[in-house]
């Protein structure tokens, strides 16, 4: 026994204790709060990443609360949880992979890693510049000219106003087909 649960020994009745199965009542009284608490499956797959997190500290993190699960995982389980816990864009390879293993599954994930650092692979959580809508001024500018002024717009040719359109057939009814053909 070590640190907290020495103390708790230490500072138990020696008049309530009167052999082992005593000594397990306890115990078991003191610290059975452990396995209510344990971390289950629901617990795992709400688990992520951290941003500064490395996906090997991540991964070991990650184990370490698994083999606290009981009943035990399944490898296959390990590998389809582990997975599903990441984001974009880990999720969308990881999904991919073929993967035997969890040891196989988190070298797969350390060389996403790798590709993003190396710009190989974008990582949709970066944040990036602003990308809004240009302000109204600005879009009726043109060339910088009459800075704000709405009425700046010049088209590149002139359109005839459909008014003088002429819409009618442009054979006559009793016109031959020889002068039904029309020449542009």
């Amino acid at each position: 026994m070590s640190d907290v649960t020495l103390t708790w020994y230490m500072c138990l009745d020696n008049t309530k204790v009167k052999g082992w199965k005593n000594l397990v009542d306890a115990f078991i009284r003191q610290y059975k709060f452990n396995m209510d608490i344990a971390p289950d499956r629901s617990s795992l797959h709400s688990l992520e990443k951290g941003h500064k997190e490395s996906v090997r500290e991540y991964a070991q993190r990650w184990r370490e609360m698994a083999a606290q699960v009981n009943p035990p995982l399944l490898e296959k389980e390990m590998i389809g949880l582990f997975s599903n816990t990441f984001k974009a864009p880990y999720f969308e390879y990881l999904v991919g992979s073929a993967a035997q293993s969890f040891s196989d599954l988190v070298v797969i994930a350390e060389r996403i890693e790798q590709a993003i650092r190396m710009g190989r692979i974008t990582n949709p959580s970066e944040k990036r510049g602003f990308v809004g809508r240009k302000k109204e001024a600005d879009i009726h500018n043109v060339e910088g000219e009459g800075k704000g002024r709405k009425d700046n717009f010049r088209p590149l040719m002139t359109i005839p106003p459909t008014s003088n359109i002429n819409f009618t057939s442009p054979y006559q009814k009793n016109q031959t087909n020889t002068q039904n053909i029309l020449y542009h």
